[in-house]
């Protein structure tokens, strides 16, 4: 907004905005000058400072397509609210943080896909390195697949089979860490259709699946999109490829997650809320439109770190 300031008599024009994290406003101004711009130019100055302000909390010229520049800075100002917090609390506290939140990912993202393990097998599985049980074994590849993301590697398609080998490598029919060489068909639960129905999206030919996801890395290392919208625009590019037999939804909910950790945002759990998140990546596949996951994961990342600063 265009605020007018006077000093002694005279005007002088500021540009402000301010952004509404939990309890309070963070305010941003800038000096436009003592002549008052037109409404274009006042627009081009305003967005001309979120540019500004984007680079500056950033250290990034990050880019938004499917979100407001707006909600990108509220990203960002997010982001150092949680690490704000998460550096104020005692290394024991944030030991304890960082395993909660790594085994509520892990027994959340397995059964989302109806994997029958139970929260003390994560547990189990967490704290021993030998001797599983066939419930901990797959918690503990889906662990592992986690620290592997955590650790900053360069994104390609090798990295990805080697992503998907070890967080299916307890399912052998399913070829982990191979393209799928074989059409596949989505489907959703329905009341009405017990054995599902197929969605109105079908995954391309397996021949054309090397092909599109070289195109899918050269995307994902080139694009400037803020790390909210990377994540989501990689979750749904790399679904819509369907590049393996099974395990789609979990490598893409890795690599989204990989998304976030390397630009230093917090590991988010994106399907906690299953059925919203089910029908927003449905619906941006059969659209072709990934508007609907963005704006999911735009909200649910607000929601987990609002959860977070809000907690004792």
């Amino acid at each position: 907004m265009l605020v007018t300031k006077k000093l002694k008599g005279k005007e002088y024009y500021y540009s402000f905005l301010s952004y509404f994290l939990i309890n309070k406003s963070k305010s941003f101004s800038k000096y436009i000058g003592s002549k008052k711009p037109s409404t274009s130019q006042f627009e081009a100055i305003e967005d001309k400072f979120r540019d500004e302000l984007i680079s500056k909390l950033s250290g990034k010229n990050y880019s938004a397509d499917f979100i407001s520049k707006d909600d990108l800075i509220k990203t960002l100002l997010f982001r150092d609210a949680f690490d704000k917090k998460f550096a104020s609390l005692s290394p024991a506290r944030k030991r304890k943080f960082e395993v909660d939140r790594t085994i509520l990912f892990t027994l959340t993202t397995l059964t989302t896909e109806d994997v029958d393990v139970s929260l003390n097998d994560v547990k189990e599985a967490f704290g021993k390195e030998l001797n599983f049980s066939l419930r901990e074994r797959i918690s503990k590849n889906m662990l592992q697949a986690i620290d592997s993301i955590r650790l900053g590697k360069k994104f390609d398609k090798n990295y990805l089979l080697e992503l998907h080998n070890k967080a299916m490598s307890e399912f052998e029919t399913k070829t982990p860490g191979k393209l799928r060489d074989k059409q596949v068909y989505l489907h959703k639960r329905d009341e009405k259709h017990p054995l599902s129905i197929e969605i109105a999206y079908r995954p391309p030919h397996h021949n054309k699946v090397p092909d599109l996801l070289d195109g899918f890395v050269k995307w994902y290392n080139e694009t400037t999109l803020g790390p909210i919208e990377k994540a989501s625009l990689a979750h749904f590019k790399l679904y819509s490829i369907h590049p393996f037999l099974d395990g789609n939804k979990r490598v893409c909910r890795l690599v989204f997650n990989k998304v976030l950790l390397d630009e230093a945002f917090p590991l988010l759990n994106i399907s906690e809320k299953k059925e919203a998140y089910f029908e927003a990546l449905i619906n941006s596949v059969e659209k072709n439109d990934p508007k609907a996951l963005v704006e999911f994961t735009l909200k649910e990342y607000f929601r987990q770190v609002k959860e977070f600063l809000k907690s004792d």
